[in-house]
């Protein structure tokens, strides 16, 4: 009886763990990690706010388009393709796989992430617009 539950709680495992790849595997968040970074502010590592990770009417999300943090004309957005936070070449952007220093993502003085395209499974990367299309905020 002790080996018939010791298969099935194995296999229950190797079950939860396959889901759990395949959920990361498809560039969506789950509600929980929504849950987590939601309110949390983005810093670059030259210390410079970059905004928080919050509702598109909020005055600091950099989902809000009419903000300085969230249009694509502001030093201080990640949407701005000229900035050193939003083109593909800065080693401080968001949007370049092989950044060494893209922004931190702060929740309650503590680093939970980093605010990134590039896919690495060692670091909590998260890229923004995966954020945006899966969370609802």
């Amino acid at each position: 009886m002790k080996f018939l539950q010791e298969d099935i709680a194995n296999r229950l495992s190797l079950i939860l763990f396959s889901i759990s790849l395949g959920l990361h595997a498809d560039d969506s968040v789950s509600w929980y990690e929504c849950y987590k970074l939601k309110d949390s502010i983005i810093v670059s590592q030259d210390g410079t706010y970059l905004g928080k990770l919050s509702d598109s009417y909020k005055s600091d999300s950099i989902y809000n388009e009419y903000s300085k943090h969230g249009n694509s004309y502001s030093r201080e957005s990640i949407w701005n393709e000229y900035s050193d936070y939003g083109n593909s070449y800065s080693n401080k952007s968001v949007f370049n796989e092989y950044s060494s220093e893209p922004p931190l993502i702060i929740k309650e003085d503590e680093v939970v992430g980093k605010l990134s395209i590039k896919d690495s499974y060692l670091e909590d990367n998260y890229d923004p617009r995966t954020l945006k299309d899966s969370c609802d905020w």
